[in-house]
């Protein structure tokens, strides 16, 4: 086990080290994000990858044929090296910990945002232009809708969470009310 968080260490380390700003480490991101979904959904990708009876050398030329124009080259030559060590299982943890560390590194927040409605493009555009101002760093934005808040809005920015939807206005009232 303890191996394994040196590898995932050193493979995120090297993800990390392709990212310089906001704009690489978005398309990191989204292409990390992207494999690891497909890993999990597909199986017989993961089977393929994880196979003890398929050659090393035979993986790793698939998998550049398959991947050669869809992905980043650099990108593309860290996630081999992994086949070819057969650590592909650690990119899931390798994912979550490059986030981590990118994260740091180009001083991103991330905030997720849940409104009772859509809202225009402007206000979204509006409310990510106050929110980097409020937190001083760049914004990794996940923005969804949830009915049932009735109103408002809840954001939360890394770990913190802040609340102004009617739903919880509304159940805190409630507990007020019969003393709780």
């Amino acid at each position: 086990m303890k191996q394994n968080h040196k590898k995932i260490k050193i493979y995120s380390e090297a993800f990390c080290s392709l990212v310089t700003n906001f704009q690489e480490f978005q398309t990191t991101k989204i292409m990390l994000n992207d494999f690891v979904v497909l890993m999990k959904k597909d199986s017989t990708i993961s089977a393929f990858l994880q196979s003890k009876s398929i050659d090393r050398s035979q993986k790793v030329g698939i998998f550049k044929n398959a991947l050669n124009d869809v992905i980043n080259n650099d990108l593309l030559n860290i996630i081999i090296v992994m086949v070819e060590n057969d650590d592909i299982n650690l990119l899931s943890d390798v994912n979550k910990n490059f986030l981590s560390l990118a994260k740091e590194k180009l001083n991103v927040a991330y905030v997720e945002v849940v409104a009772s409605f859509d809202m225009a493009d402007d206000s979204k555009n509006n409310l990510l232009q106050e929110l980097k101002t409020a937190t001083n760093k760049e914004i990794d934005l996940n923005f969804s809708v949830d009915k049932s808040l009735i109103g408002g809005l809840k954001i939360k920015v890394d770990d913190m969470l802040f609340d102004s939807s009617l739903k919880t206005k509304l159940e805190n009232a409630k507990l007020k009310l019969i003393g709780v």
